[in-house]
């Protein structure tokens, strides 16, 4: 069902919290700012007007002019398609009162706006006999790809990024840590485990001091040990924890692991010494959200010397999967998500613990909301995890700096290969969205060109550079090197016109990876979740075939490139299946404890973080805005194609001054706790 929605101007920012909700529901929706187009406005509205099968009509103190012509020309052409007429305020104009007959729904005054529209899409949809969902606090599309930048609009009150949070997640405030009552005192008092917070310690969100104005500073709560806690929730029970892993393996994961159970154990020896008597219990959930829907399956009782033995260990004990059939636009995924709170529920779960990337942190925050719809109180901690380093507001994920070293190696080796047996490499490495481990990689060594998807290329740029490449070291001669070339590619990083080479014998794609490419293009060149194989490889193909036929037909001489190779090398399950280094180690197991701390503390619907220099609380509201991207005007890229010396396709840099972000006024979005 297709559903117009009717408003005036001046009530637009709570409309868009009702957009919000009802984005969520079985219905499409018309809402102009979203979907309207510039020209004669009573044109372009009549046929919006018709295709849709309902209105809703949010009536205001004044809802005559544009909006009064809409309704009139809704109910005369229209009478019997539904139509919602929505009181916004304690009392309609006389002119509008004729709509009393239709049923009006009421906003209700007394409750928060976001709550208000929440009962109000209810009722609509109630009215409309659709089956109601609950929100799960995600965006329909990714709207955030770098922190500074983000920040930058928010302080600009940038009015495209303020209206995609009201429509996609439903904001009206910055969003804070949700945390529950904790009444407990902490019976770890000796430093033992630092000194205690009574919640007031705080970390900015920008520590340059260019951006630093007057008024409110966003900051994210400083992750530490706190004074009081909320579990065990009564004296005797038994505190049911779980852990799961979800997404691909990454070094480190066991320490993390570690970290939890120590010190979950560690609260409760110590509660348990001064009176508080109450049972422990935490259980591993095996391969990741999977074992939530496998019937009779239970979890594994996890004790503190469980992981002893595997904690330097690559890999993941408890086994890891995919979470992409929790996220949007997946078949059945609403019932998935109730059946998955379902079971944690009957398995007594009072904090479950989510290892994983940047796709887990989304389920987990619509884990979270879903789990509140139903009353049931279960506190939810993500950790971050990602070889790809794209979790927004993460410093470096852990296992990260392990895989680029890793990855580097690989490089040195197929360098020793390739500068002997003259060929091209191109090295595909991971980043289904992000280039952070090509860029990383390929800056630490000698490679010639490096593939990112923030960056795209021309498959001619391509061939031009690696063919200048080429030339030159053959020019040189025999007494100083052969010709050779590597090319280090993350998995998206296709061409920007990779579009005209689907069909390209060159590249000899599948139908399978056909499909994929234009899906992924369709898509504006952007993936949720893992990165399809067949998108991998169509990428793989094109950038290699093409490659390897360009450079045999165009260079001189003849007789020594009409037979030269360009060989392809995925080394990405190797690199991130190795042991962590030692400071993976340390950062798995400082993640573990802190997320413990503040979990025992009643804080809920979190991710911990190192950001900057400090371990913090990151909202998840905040996490699942989008993946981190490699900006491509950033100091650090720059130095990237500065020195392998390729084109790039950003424009060229503005002539004039910045503008000072000092004078920048402070964000329309005020602090608050309300999810």
């Amino acid at each position: 069902m297709k559903l117009f929605l009717s408003y005036k101007f001046a009530d637009q920012e709570f409309v868009e919290l009702v957009y919000y909700m009802l984005s969520k529901q079985a219905v499409e929706l018309f809402y102009w700012p979203r979907h309207g187009r510039h020209g004669d406005v009573d044109k372009l509205l009549v046929e919006p007007l018709d295709e849709c099968e309902g209105m809703i009509a949010f009536l205001g103190a004044n809802s005559a002019g544009k909006q009064k012509q809409e309704i009139d020309y809704y109910l005369n052409h229209h009478p019997e398609r539904p139509f919602i007429p929505v009181q916004l305020v304690l009392e309609l104009p006389a002119g509008l009162r004729l709509a009393a007959d239709k049923g009006v729904l009421q906003r209700d005054l007394r409750l928060p706006a976001f709550s208000s529209a929440r009962n109000l899409a209810k009722q609509i949809m109630e009215r409309l006999f659709v089956p109601w969902f609950p929100e799960d606090g995600l965006p329909s599309r990714y709207i955030v790809k770098y922190e500074k930048e983000f920040l930058e609009k928010l302080r600009r009150s940038d009015p495209g990024l303020l209206l995609d949070l009201r429509t996609e997640v439903g904001w009206t405030v910055w969003p804070r840590v949700v945390k529950k009552d904790a009444a407990l005192p902490n019976p770890i008092t000796d430093n033992s485990i630092g000194a205690l917070s009574d919640g007031s310690h705080e970390v900015l969100l920008d520590a340059r001091t260019s951006v630093q104005a007057d008024g409110q500073q966003l900051t994210f709560p400083e992750a530490r040990p706190r004074t009081h806690l909320r579990y065990p929730l009564r004296e005797g029970d038994t505190l049911r924890v779980a852990i799961l892993v979800s997404g691909g393996i990454a070094p480190g994961i066991n320490a993390v692991i570690d970290g939890i159970l120590d010190r979950h154990s560690h609260y409760s020896k110590r509660q348990i010494a001064t009176g508080l008597q109450h049972g422990l219990q935490i259980l591993g959930y095996r391969e990741g959200f999977k074992a939530l829907f496998r019937n009779g399956v239970a979890p594994q009782p996890l004790t503190s010397t469980s992981v002893r033995d595997v904690v330097e260990a690559g890999g993941a004990f408890l086994g890891t999967s995919r979470a992409d059939m929790l996220l949007p636009g997946n078949e059945n995924r609403e019932k998935m998500l109730l059946d998955a709170v379902q079971r944690l529920k009957q398995d007594g779960i009072d904090i479950l613990y989510v290892i994983g990337g940047e796709g887990s942190m989304s389920c987990a925050h619509a884990l979270w909301h879903y789990a509140r719809s139903t009353d049931y109180d279960l506190s939810i901690v993500g950790i971050p995890k990602a070889m790809d380093n794209d979790i927004l507001w993460v410093w470096q994920s852990f296992g990260f700096l392990s895989a680029v070293e890793e990855a580097r190696q690989a490089i040195l080796h197929m360098h020793t290969e390739v500068s002997s047996n003259p060929r091209v490499a191109i090295i595909q490495l991971f980043g289904s969205d992000s280039g952070f481990i090509a860029s990383h990689a390929g800056y630490s060594t000698a490679c010639d060109l490096v593939l990112i998807p923030e960056d795209p290329l021309s498959m001619e740029e391509i061939v031009t550079h690696v063919k200048k490449k080429l030339i030159d070291r053959y020019g040189n001669g025999p007494s100083t090197t052969s010709p050779y070339a590597i090319v280090i590619m993350a998995e998206t990083a296709l061409p920007k016109d990779a579009e005209d080479f689907c069909c390209d014998p060159r590249a000899g794609l599948s139908e399978d990876e056909q499909q994929q490419l234009r899906i992924f293009l369709g898509n504006g060149r952007s993936l949720r979740g893992q990165t399809p194989d067949d998108l991998r490889r169509a990428g793989l193909k094109i950038v290699s075939g093409v490659l390897q036929h360009e450079i045999q037909r165009r260079l001189q001489p003849r007789w020594y490139w009409k037979d030269f190779r360009v060989i392809t090398n995925e080394p990405r399950h190797l690199i991130r299946s190795i042991p962590p280094s030692v400071t993976d180690v340390i950062f798995g197991e400082r993640l573990g404890a802190l997320a413990v701390d503040n979990a025992m503390a009643g804080y809920t619907d979190f991710m911990v973080s190192q950001w900057l220099t400090e371990f913090v609380l990151v909202p998840l509201p905040l996490v699942v805005l989008g993946r981190k991207r490699v900006p491509k005007e950033g100091i650090f890229w720059k130095s990237v194609i500065s020195k392998t010396e390729q084109p790039t396709s950003s424009p060229p840099a503005p002539t004039g001054s910045p503008a000072s972000a000092a004078s920048a006024a402070v964000p329309a979005l005020k602090a608050s706790a309300e999810p």
